[in-house]
């Protein structure tokens, strides 16, 4: 008869490898590179600044080929000119998507304070890992700061040089004793190298795989592609858990 601390502990274990399974099974794949991005809304509670909603955006992928997603699964909008909607979408790696800002319509990397010479700074993996930081303090418990994290979010592709409508100053404040976007600007500088391998850009397309100027571009995590040495350490892990379970029963 097995210990009430060992039937706890395998519990724990499935009830933990469930909970993560579910939450990766939401978002897109990290083989995919292009879909349908069908946008659900904005996560309740979301704030709104200059008439837009602030904080995660929620949605549901279709890679090409596939299945469209059972679940939705939180994006963050990192443009200031587009608006959020369904659309065809290609998932650049941040690498690709600097190298793809060349050749693409000078309107779009107007959205990221680029210029055909690139002198307002452009898009740089720099300004992206920054980004990809600043989303994971998007959480639940930090709901209060949303608004000042997403102006800062935009301000960190943003140059007043290039021209394109005013955003909402950094000193703005969603209320009263709230870290302003300043402050999450300047965190999120810090944090220029953070590891945001498991990131990419959701880039809206037209039916020719051009990119479009009228959608926002989105930020995403995806599911890592397991290595094949990792399903066969996790049936290793089983078999002994369960050999380990049955040798505890037979001796108990």
């Amino acid at each position: 008869m097995s210990s009430p601390l060992s039937s706890a502990l395998r519990f724990a274990l499935v009830a933990a490898t469930v909970t993560a399974a579910s939450a990766q099974a939401q978002a897109p794949s990290a083989s995919a590179t292009s879909g349908y991005l069908v946008f659900v809304g904005a996560v309740g509670g979301a704030p709104i600044a200059n008439n837009i909603i602030t904080g995660p955006y929620r949605a549901k992928f279709q890679p090409t080929g596939g299945a469209m997603g059972a679940n939705a699964f939180d994006i963050y909008c990192f443009d200031w000119l587009g608006r959020a909607g369904d659309s065809d979408v290609q998932l650049l790696t941040f690498s690709d998507a600097v190298m793809s800002m060349a050749p693409v319509p000078t309107a779009l990397r107007l959205k990221f304070a680029d210029d055909p010479e690139g002198t307002a700074g452009g898009l740089t993996t720099a300004k992206l890992n920054s980004a990809a930081w600043l989303t994971t303090q998007m959480t639940m418990a930090n709901q209060a700061g949303w608004n000042e994290m997403h102006v800062a979010l935009w301000r960190i592709f943003w140059d007043a040089g290039v021209g394109s409508p005013t955003l909402p100053d950094l000193s703005f404040q969603q209320g009263s004793g709230d870290p302003n976007a300043q402050y999450w600007f300047d965190m999120a500088a810090q944090n220029a190298t953070y590891d945001a391998s498991n990131f990419r850009i959701l880039a809206p397309v037209d039916g020719q795989g051009v990119f479009r100027t009228d959608r926002q571009v989105f930020l995403a995590q995806v599911v890592p592609v397991p290595e094949p040495g990792s399903f066969a350490l996790t049936a290793v892990g089983l078999v002994a858990l369960g050999w380990a379970s049955r040798r505890r029963r037979s001796t108990v």
